[in-house]
């Protein structure tokens, strides 16, 4: 895989970690874990086959932390799939996701038409609520941080928002991706239709103070343009949104 999508998948894991849904599925998978083969086990959180993984790893991504991050991602979907017969199979895919679309797992099928794809997540778009609402929430905000100052790296030591690996700063990556799709929108002359899906979700999204609107509009906008751009930009970009509907699921 390309060091950016080692980039989106470290990332993902990291964002996981503001969902309290992904960490009640990771609970289940630990349960199973301990029935399972232990040599199996053993052979994906210790040893030469994890050592192989992180040398990969660490080429593509130089930074020690984001690496981290990503080696964690691969051990806990390597685990998930040992114990796959006894999971269900939502908890799976939750488990699975980072990797579903640049690796593809059982039962992929190809992505239908864009304009389907966004029909379907402006459609879901008005039954956000509650403590799925919550954890998009959670998502956005992290994804809003602003860039740290020696200051505010201090203050937040006292009082921590948000735990990130050192090294990825999944705000600004998403911040750089949204301008990579505005440009590329401008270039291919979609600009019109490219600003009329976006419309369409901030219009759908809930308007109850959350911060969700214009993460909509990005996420359409995103998928709307996906024939153009590396396809771990626009998971990046949908991201807030993929724990409630997968990407993969929008049909």
């Amino acid at each position: 895989m390309s060091q950016s999508q080692w980039e989106w998948i470290a990332t993902a894991r990291v964002l996981s970690r503001q969902r309290p849904s992904t960490a009640a599925v990771e609970q289940v998978l630990d349960g199973l874990l301990s029935d399972a083969d232990q040599a199996m086990v053993n052979a994906f959180t210790t040893g030469f086959r994890v050592a192989q993984t992180q040398n990969a790893i660490n080429r593509a991504l130089p930074d020690s932390a984001t690496a981290s991050a990503a080696l964690e991602s691969a051990q806990v979907v390597a685990l998930g799939i040992l114990v796959r017969e006894k999971l269900d199979p939502a908890q799976f895919q939750v488990i699975y996701r980072p990797f579903a679309t640049i690796l593809p797992g059982p039962g992929y099928q190809a992505p239908p038409t864009v304009d389907r794809q966004v029909a379907a997540f402006v459609r879901w778009l008005p039954s956000l609520k509650g403590e799925i609402e919550a954890e998009v929430a959670a998502v956005t905000k992290a994804l809003s941080l602003q860039p740290k100052t020696a200051a505010a790296t201090a203050a937040a030591a006292a009082a921590p928002a948000y735990a990130a690996a050192a090294g990825l700063d999944p705000a600004a990556n998403y911040a750089a991706a949204w301008k990579l799709v505005i440009a590329t929108a401008n270039q291919a002359g979609r600009t019109q239709t490219f600003r009329a899906m976006q419309d369409g979700a901030e219009h759908a999204a809930p308007h109850d103070g959350l911060g969700i609107v214009g993460f909509a509009g990005v996420a359409a906008g995103a998928i709307f343009m996906r024939d153009m751009l590396p396809i771990e930009k626009v998971l990046l970009l949908y991201e807030p949104f993929a724990a409630a509907l997968p990407y993969e699921s929008l049909s």
